[in-house]
């Protein structure tokens, strides 16, 4: 798989980044400014990103795997080999040490040992054969307008593990440029606000739905779903407009990172699901 293959991005540059082997790098900056400013690259690791997070969550899962009998029969020889005495060297004292007995140490797992050896490899090839289609398949007129079925199933359970401590009523025009630009303070700073909060525009009539907190649940729940990295901890959300458009923009943390989404009118209510109008992750 090559970037070439899906509008220019680079997909073993973005799991590199995804998977955290750039961190601290240059590269990992370049790759965040790619991500912030190109839709492209936004979709690619939107998806490949919650993909490596159920994988990763996946693998941790698996018990810790014994080492096969073959294996262990050969190190057992090699170590008995080494140990033995060399006979053209002269004896000397030697300070007894503890010895392991490792086929003591070893159980008998049957077929259940291959088919632990083999499911990461089939898990991850799995992941990496859905980002693959996702990219490359053609969408639907449906899909276009914004009202396609998430990618990523719900992971079940409770899917926002903490409400917003942050209100904020800004009513800033964010572009999918800019959205990634409001968080600069850190984790704990909220999303950028007008240095007059008092000379703040309203939001939209259309957002009012979303100030009931069981309407906000909802919403915020949809966002997890379609994140796809488990539940959410969110730390504020704003009223506000992405592109023009009323939008709710939520800064959150879940297990494939931290968040800033921007979603419409239509967040949380049925068949809208998160009605994403954008999103980029904090690095």
């Amino acid at each position: 798989m090559t970037g070439a293959e899906f509008h220019g991005v680079d997909i073993d540059l973005l799991a590199d980044y995804a998977g955290g082997a750039l961190d601290g790098t240059p590269e990992a900056e370049r790759v965040a400014a790619l991500i912030a400013a190109d839709p492209a690259w936004q979709e690619a690791y939107s998806v490949l990103a919650p993909q490596m997070a159920a994988v990763g969550a996946l693998l941790g899962e698996l018990p810790a795997e014994t080492m096969p009998e073959d294996v262990a029969a050969r190190l057992d020889a090699a170590f008995a080999a080494a140990g033995a005495p060399d006979p053209a060297r002269p004896a000397t004292d030697a300070v007894p040490g503890t010895v392991q007995d490792l086929a003591g140490r070893r159980r008998t797992r049957g077929n259940h040992r291959w088919l632990r050896f083999t499911a990461p490899i089939g898990i991850a090839a799995g992941a990496v054969a859905l980002l693959g289609y996702t990219l490359a398949r053609p969408q639907t007129a449906s899909e276009d307008s914004g009202s396609a079925p998430e990618a990523v199933p719900a992971m079940g359970g409770v899917m926002v593990a903490a409400t917003p401590a942050t209100t904020l009523n800004t009513g800033t025009d964010y572009s999918l440029g800019t959205l990634g630009q409001s968080r600069k303070g850190g984790p704990e700073a909220p999303l950028s606000a007008p240095d007059d909060i008092s000379s703040a525009r309203e939001p939209e009539s259309a957002l009012a739905r979303l100030r009931l907190p069981d309407a906000l649940l909802d919403c915020l729940t949809a966002i997890a779903r379609q994140n796809g990295g488990g539940a959410i901890s969110a730390e504020s959300v704003d009223y506000a407009r992405f592109d023009g458009q009323p939008a709710l923009v939520v800064q959150f943390t879940a297990a494939n990172g931290q968040w800033i989404w921007a979603s419409g009118t239509d967040c949380g209510l049925p068949g809208g699901g998160a009605d994403t109008l954008g999103s980029v992750p904090v690095r």
